[in-house]
């Protein structure tokens, strides 16, 4: 599984040079945004910056209440790298990492973290407005206490769907 796992990596590593050099046509885009994401049951909210014409890096905060005995509370960072198509689409890949806090009613605290691989695509309406979508590839990392992913102390992975609309600014 880890060799699998760098050879993903030195993949992902060679497209983002390759891509980084051939700039198609730039995206119209402002310098950073707030992005509201759906995925299930769960909401999160990012907060993307532009660090150059076609990456960004957005914290990401997120709350789900589980069936009203357990809240989690997610933190993380969320990198895109967009492959430059034309000036109002572009397919991204990227990863994401972060924690996931589980509150509780009764009992123990927990923190899980999590780590993926990510691709999708993004139309940009207008330099103020964007709707994307993207699939993903997460490796769960979970708490000896935690049963969040049904392996407590275990190392899971599970795929996702993401839905997001981003208000640039």
């Amino acid at each position: 599984m880890k060799k699998h796992f760098l050879s993903v990596v030195v993949i992902l590593v060679g497209v983002l040079s390759i891509t980084s050099i051939n700039y198609a046509q730039m995206l119209s885009h402002g310098s950073w945004g707030i992005s509201a994401v759906v995925n299930g049951a769960q909401a999160d909210i990012l907060f993307p910056i532009w660090t150059g014409n076609l990456n960004t890096i957005a914290p990401s905060i997120g709350v789900a209440n589980i069936g009203g005995v357990n809240t989690d509370i997610a933190a993380g960072l969320v990198y895109h790298h967009y492959i430059a198509y034309t000036s109002n689409f572009a397919p991204i890949i990227g990863f994401r990492a972060g924690a996931i806090f589980g509150i509780p009613k009764v009992g123990t605290s927990t923190t899980d973290w999590i780590a993926g691989l990510l691709g999708g695509g993004e139309y940009f309406f207008s330099k103020n407005f964007s709707m994307g979508i993207e699939a993903q590839l997460n490796f769960d990392f979970s708490a000896k206490l935690s049963n969040r992913f049904g392996n407590p102390g275990g190392v899971n992975y599970n795929t996702g769907t993401v839905l997001f609309a981003t208000v640039y600014f």
